[in-house]
């Protein structure tokens, strides 16, 4: 029972931190006018907590080794409460701004310490469900963020988006007060330039992925960012493998099925934020609709995953690792595409129902992998494969988002070039809907020559819509793709039922799992 009782203890502080993560969007509008800020500065509020996650993620697994992961979740937990109270009080950005790096010191480590306390108290043969009831709340708690937000922002205010964290957080801190008993820890050197280079590395990527739409991917700060990322992520592998202890144990990788899992983690939460993040945004910037009822539209997504992602826990034992993730990676994409045939309107209870089978796919296919992870994983190195595989989450996410972006602003003046093309005298149907429009805006009073003007001026921005249309096919398009791509490493979970029996009996005697290439 005791075991049931911490894992709905930890679901409750992932939710607080996975909400975190998209309802503080919807408040940049507002937080922007209120404090006076422009909106360059005001991105600094999402920017700066990247930041500190890419920093504070890397050596959360040698807190929780070496200090406990009991009191390191508590700590975390504080942290995150403490420091969305004072955001909630902020005077000023840089202050918020500040606040915010608190937090993300909070939300980088919590993340990673609730999957491996569920790993760790749970029996290989029950994590596959225990973990399957925990991807609940990785889903619905970022679903629904934009649409608490949303309501926050318009009928009380933008300080609510973080206040909403502190009660939530309270509890979270006394019920796993309460419910946790201490892990046991180690001692052991902390591997200071590896966590430099880490910190470094990661945290300059996550904030080029963040910033690289808006500041154009050829801008001296992105293409700098990048290669920083990348020289410090080289120097990092290089200094680990030959550092007698480790940040980040470098023999994990040579786990086959931990390293495809990763990967397809990787491409899956790709996929994810083709929903997440790409159709919020199509339906506020084409479809007009407004905070709450994108958010709404969600919804489908959350309750058809809430009823696949126990169920791959139940199935997993049965059909194994490969079919399961194959299946729903399958569904998802196909159900992402089918977003590809928005118009400029469209049916809602249609879109509820692709909606709610990309929810089904994203069950089916994300937590047999995360499963397999970290049943891979020996007791020695589960902290440092926790923090990993939510590094690649994080990235997935990021890269995800900066791909969509990149693709909508590159192709819709493409399609724009070619829609206007066509506006010829020769083009009789365009002409017959331009006049059409003069007639309407004389019958409203208006001269012919601003009539012809006005007509001119709905052509156009009809055909901004198309392109707009067109370019976010596209890159609904790209993120099914993403979601397929994903099918390809988790052929390489193949025999990875072996991490659902006792670890007796899968474990070599160098206390490393079975999967080892």
């Amino acid at each position: 029972m005791r075991k049931w009782l911490v894992l709905g203890v930890v679901v409750l502080g992932l939710w607080m931190d996975l909400m975190d993560m998209t309802i503080v969007n919807v408040a940049i509008p507002a937080i922007q006018n209120d404090l006076g800020t422009s909106l360059q500065g005001v991105q600094y509020v999402v920017t700066s907590y990247l930041i500190t996650i890419g920093v504070f993620e890397p050596i959360t697994a040698y807190w929780a080794d070496t200090q406990g992961m009991k009191r390191m979740y508590l700590a975390s937990l504080a942290i995150f409460t403490v420091a969305s109270a004072l955001n909630g009080l902020a005077w000023s950005l840089p202050s918020l701004i500040a606040f915010r790096i608190l937090q993300g010191i909070g939300g980088g480590m919590i993340m990673p310490l609730a999957l491996s306390i569920v790993s760790v108290t749970f029996a290989p043969e029950e994590r596959a469900l225990a973990l399957g009831l925990m991807g609940l709340p990785l889903l619905a708690a970022p679903a629904l963020g934009p649409t608490i937000g949303g309501w926050f922002v318009q009928f009380h205010t933008w300080r609510d988006v973080f206040w909403i964290n502190v009660p939530i957080g309270i509890v979270a801190f006394i019920a796993a007060l309460r419910a946790l008993q201490e892990f046991p820890t180690t001692r052991k050197p902390l591997d200071l330039g590896g966590f430099v280079l880490a910190a470094i590395g990661f945290a300059s990527l996550l904030v080029a992925l963040s910033n690289g739409p808006t500041a154009g991917w050829g801008s001296l700060e992105i293409v700098l960012l990048l290669q920083i990322a990348i020289f410090s992520l080289a120097l990092f592998g290089l200094w680990e493998a030959r550092h007698p202890s480790p940040l980040f144990d470098l023999r994990i990788l040579r786990l086959r099925w931990y390293s495809s899992a990763n990967v397809v983690t990787f491409f899956t939460m790709m996929g994810l934020f083709g929903v997440l993040y790409l159709l919020p945004v199509f339906l506020e910037t084409v479809g007009g609709l407004g905070p709450m009822d994108t958010g709404m539209t969600l919804i489908p997504l959350v309750l058809s995953a809430a009823i696949t992602i126990p169920l791959s826990g139940l199935l997993l034992p049965r059909l194994g690792a490969v079919g399961l993730t194959s299946l729903g990676l399958t569904v998802m994409g196909l159900g992402t595409a089918q977003l590809m045939h928005l118009g400029l309107s469209w049916d809602a209870g249609w879109l509820r129902l692709w909606v709610s089978v990309i929810g089904a796919g994203l069950g089916l296919g994300i937590m047999p992998a995360i499963t397999v992870a970290y049943g891979s994983l020996p007791p020695a190195w589960m902290n440092q494969g926790s923090a990993m595989l939510n590094l690649m989450r994080q990235v997935g996410s990021a890269l995800g988002v900066a791909l969509y972006t990149t693709i909508i602003q590159m192709r819709e003046p493409v399609y724009w070039t070619q829609l206007a093309s066509t506006v010829t005298v020769t083009n009789f149907r365009a002409q017959a809907r331009l006049a059409a429009w003069q007639q309407q805006g004389i019958a409203h009073g208006l001269s012919p020559a601003q009539a012809h003007v006005w007509a001119l001026t709905m052509m156009a921005h009809q055909l901004q819509q198309t392109a707009t249309l067109w370019a976010f096919h596209n890159a609904f398009g790209a993120a099914a793709v993403a979601a397929v791509i994903g099918i390809g490493p988790a052929l390489w979970l193949w025999g990875s039922r072996q991490v659902l029996r006792p670890p007796d009996a899968r474990h070599t005697a160098l206390g490393e799992p079975g999967g080892v290439t």
